[in-house]
């Protein structure tokens, strides 16, 4: 009464991962570059034009991703304001539901 048949499948799962990034790393798929339709670029070989360049595109990136997640908790934050505000909380609290009432 072994349990090979889950254990089997995890190592099979686990091959199989292995071998797929081993095939996108062969291709150039993976890089340091945020644009899909550029080149590979070896940060070892790089000359320091292209380092600076790759430096900042992530920043600007990350910048850009900041302003969205910051843009985007105001937003919530507002809304979540706006909700407290509206809600009539003094029904929910008084006559509208009574949780000793059973």
């Amino acid at each position: 009464m072994g349990f090979g048949g889950a254990a089997l499948a995890a190592n099979q799962v686990m091959k199989n991962n292995r071998n797929l990034l081993k095939q996108k790393r062969k291709r150039g798929d993976l890089s340091f570059v945020s644009s899909t339709n550029e080149k590979w670029v070896d940060p070892k070989k790089a000359s320091f034009d292209q380092l600076m360049e790759i430096r900042k595109r992530i920043r600007r990136d990350n910048k850009r991703y900041r302003r969205k997640v910051l843009m985007v908790t105001i937003i919530a934050f507002i809304l979540f304001v706006l909700a407290i505000a509206v809600i009539p909380w003094d029904l929910i609290f008084t006559n509208g539901f009574n949780p000793h009432k059973y």
